[in-house]
């Protein structure tokens, strides 16, 4: 159970391999089916799918895996078997998959194609992820199973497992994918992407600087180049990769003001405020309403204590376009207290703690408009757990420290 909730399908496998038939369950059966499936041992799921059927013949998934199993092996008996169940409203799904006319489909591809394009119209209930994952890949691996280059499939596996943080799971479905295949060279950028969750930071960077050797003009490679130095706090590169894409007239402005605003950031990190503050303003005069640009620049300029009505209208128009995001919340928080407006900088930045509790930025900003407000001890409890919770990221630990040993004073 506990592989099975990690979708550890090869160790769950390597379980049930020891373990006796005779002593599971209907519902253990289930389980040894979608672990077989999904750890590519179809022999093996094809006997559970039969041990299945004995109890429930209208066991829509076994009967699914029994006569893929079938169609590998040339085998025509399951099928005379399924020809009782074959007017069940119960096989509907089958009867899509292997037929057309009442007329069985000899072509494997073709049922591969079918069992794929299945995940559009069978009912998985995406609200219970553990079965939500199990299915999803129960079905694209038994497409796979009759198609084995079926390239969009593994990439749906690859994407899946990378969705699930099995990354080295994830780079052997996308490493089956054709080299002249539209999706290649997507997946090879996934997999340099992967490697820096692994911590493979020099061969990621590899793998990118290797691809742009092949694909030295594409625009996706050289983004994600960009944005894995920048995420990887590379600000020095990432600014020249991004550069180098802004360099490019075919850019459509509705990719240039990102690139400017992911290259503002760049030079903000690297203390660089006035030209990250140029890229913000021509990101600006591009997309006038992108929140995280307004957003970011007003922040800035807060920071300084300048433009503060600025920032306000700013940070509203913000706030407006995307109301759910507590970081424009805690912003307009601030630009309140920075001009003073007390009362409503905390009621905004207690509604931002209750959204993300565990933000120790915001919690640290809660205590200095506490202080403010005369409210000395609940300032001291908020800069009490910002110190609990924040990370060297957030870059106010000092500071923290320093505002409880002065106030906390006797």
């Amino acid at each position: 159970n506990s592989a099975l909730l990690n979708y550890d399908y090869d160790s769950a496998n390597n379980y049930f391999q020891s373990s006796n038939i005779a002593s599971f369950n209907k519902s253990d059966l289930t389980k040894k089916l979608l672990v077989f499936v999904n750890s590519f041992s179809i022999d093996d799921a094809s006997l559970i799918a039969g041990e299945i059927i004995k109890n429930d013949e209208a066991h829509e998934q076994a009967w699914l895996v029994y006569l893929v199993n079938a169609k590998l092996k040339g085998l025509k008996n399951p099928f005379n078997e399924f020809k009782e169940l074959k007017d069940n409203e119960k096989m509907h799904l089958i009867n899509t998959i292997f037929y057309k006319d009442t007329k069985l489909i000899e072509d494997n591809i073709i049922i591969s194609n079918y069992i794929y394009d299945a995940l559009s119209i069978i009912n998985l209930n995406e609200s219970n992820k553990d079965i939500y994952y199990d299915y999803l890949l129960f079905y694209i691996s038994l497409s796979v199973q009759l198609n084995e280059s079926f390239n969009e499939a593994y990439f749906s596996l690859g994407r899946i497992y990378q969705s699930l943080k099995k990354y080295k799971k994830a780079e052997i479905f996308y490493n089956r994918i054709d080299q002249n295949h539209d999706l290649f060279l997507e997946s090879r950028i996934n997999i340099a992407k992967n490697k820096k969750y692994i911590k493979n930071i020099k061969d990621a960077e590899s793998d990118f600087l290797l691809l742009l050797k092949n694909y030295p003009e594409n625009y996706v490679l050289l983004f994600s180049l960009a944005d894995f130095y920048r995420l990887n706090k590379e600000y020095k590169k990432a600014i020249k990769s991004y550069s180098k894409i802004l360099s490019k007239s075919k850019i459509e402005n509705q990719e240039r003001w990102l690139i400017l605003y992911m290259r503002g950031i760049c030079y903000e990190r690297l203390n660089n405020w006035k030209l990250a503050e140029e890229d913000f303003m021509k990101s600006l005069d591009i997309n006038p309403d992108a929140p995280q640009v307004l957003n970011y620049l007003a922040y800035g300029w807060l920071e300084r204590n300048i433009f503060l009505d600025k920032s306000l209208e700013m940070l509203k128009i913000a706030n407006k376009k995307d109301p759910d995001s507590h970081y424009i919340l805690d912003s307009l928080a601030w630009v309140h207290y920075k001009k003073n407006n007390l009362e409503v900088a905390s009621k905004l930045m207690e509604e931002v703690v209750d959204r993300a509790p565990d933000e120790a930025v915001s919690l640290d900003h809660l205590g200095d408009i506490y202080l403010a407000m005369g409210r000395k001890r609940e300032a001291l409890y908020m800069w009490k757990q910002a110190i609990d919770l924040a990370s060297p990221e957030d870059n106010i630990l000092d500071e923290v420290k320093t505002k409880l040993k002065k106030y906390n004073a006797g």
